[in-house]
C-alpha cells in the first residue's frame, strides 16, 4: 500500500461502516485524517489517536455549505494542505418506487447522497487546483449500475454520483487531479440496520462470491484510488461488489 505520510485526507461518513474503515486505514498508513459525520466521528478519531495515528473530528452535515467552508479553512489552518477527499456520507433506505416515493424522501436522498458529494468537491477543489494535485474518491453504489427494486430515490442519487465523477474526472484531469469512484455491493455496515432481514437475504443470491463485503474490503480500494498507484485513472469507477454487476 502506498505510504500516506505527510498527506491529509478528509473522509465523510467516517463515524461508521466504510467511512470508519477508510479513516482508520488512512491513519494506519501515515495520513492525517479529518473525520466528518453527524455523529460518531469523535469516537473514531479517539480510536485512531489511541493507536498512535493523527486524526481530528468534525461534526457536520454534508449538506451545509457554510460548514464545508469552515472545514476546509480549519483543515488548511491546522495542516496546510488537503491531499485527498473521500465523499462517503450517504443514506440508504429501501422501499420506494418512482410512483410512490414522496417528494420529501426524494429530496433527502438527492441532498445527502448527491448534493453532499458535489459540495465536498466544490469545497476542496480550489486548494487542489492551487496545489496542482489532488485525489477525490466518491462512494457510489452498484445501484448506480443496475436497477434495484424498490429503491428509486437511492438508485437515482447514486447514479448522479457516478455521472458527476465522470464529468469532474475529465474536467480536472489536466490539472493533475484524479477523481474516481467506488461502487460497493452489499456491505456489512451500520446502514444495514435500515433494511429487513428479508431484504438483506434477497441480495445474497445476487452476489456471486456468496457473501457480503466487509467495510475494510471497500476501504482498501478507496485507498488505492487515493494513492499514486491510481495516477493514470480518472473519471473511473471500480465495482467492489462480489460480482453483482457482472451478472
Amino acid at each position: 500500500m502506498t505510504d500516506f505520510k505527510g498527506k491529509v485526507a478528509i473522509v465523510t461518513g467516517a463515524g461508521d461502516g466504510i467511512g470508519r474503515a477508510t479513516a482508520k486505514s488512512f491513519a494506519g498508513h501515515g495520513a492525517t485524517v479529518v473525520l466528518v459525520d453527524v455523529k460518531g466521528a469523535d469516537e473514531v478519531a479517539a480510536e485512531i489517536s489511541a493507536a498512535g495515528g493523527a486524526a481530528i473530528a468534525a461534526t457536520m452535515d454534508v449538506r451545509d455549505v457554510a460548514a464545508w467552508d469552515r472545514l476546509v479553512s480549519d483543515t488548511l489552518g491546522r495542516f496546510g494542505s488537503i491531499d485527498a477527499l473521500v465523499n462517503n456520507a450517504g443514506i440508504a433506505v429501501a422501499g420506494d418506487t418512482a410512483l410512490d416515493v414522496s417528494e420529501d424522501i426524494w429530496d433527502r436522498f438527492m441532498d445527502i447522497n448527491a448534493k453532499g458529494v458535489w459540495l465536498g468537491m466544490k469545497a476542496v477543489l480550489p486548494t487542489m487546483i492551487n496545489n496542482k494535485r489532488g485525489k477525490i474518491c466518491n462512494v457510489a453504489s452498484t445501484a448506480a449500475h443496475i436497477g434495484l427494486r424498490n429503491a428509486a430515490a437511492y438508485c437515482a442519487s447514486k447514479g448522479a454520483v457516478l455521472a458527476l465523477t465522470r464529468q469532474a474526472g475529465v474536467q480536472y484531469a489536466p490539472l493533475n487531479i484524479q477523481i474516481n469512484s467506488v461502487s460497493p455491493g452489499t456491505t456489512m455496515t451500520g446502514i444495514q440496520k435500515n433494511i429487513t432481514d428479508e431484504q438483506r437475504a434477497a441480495f445474497l443470491p445476487l452476489t456471486p462470491i456468496g457473501r457480503f463485503a466487509a467495510s475494510e474490503e471497500i476501504a482498501s480500494v478507496i485507498l488505492f484510488l487515493c494513492s499514486e498507484g491510481s495516477s493514470f485513472m480518472t473519471g473511473a469507477d471500480i465495482c467492489v461488489d462480489g460480482g453483482m454487476v457482472a451478472l
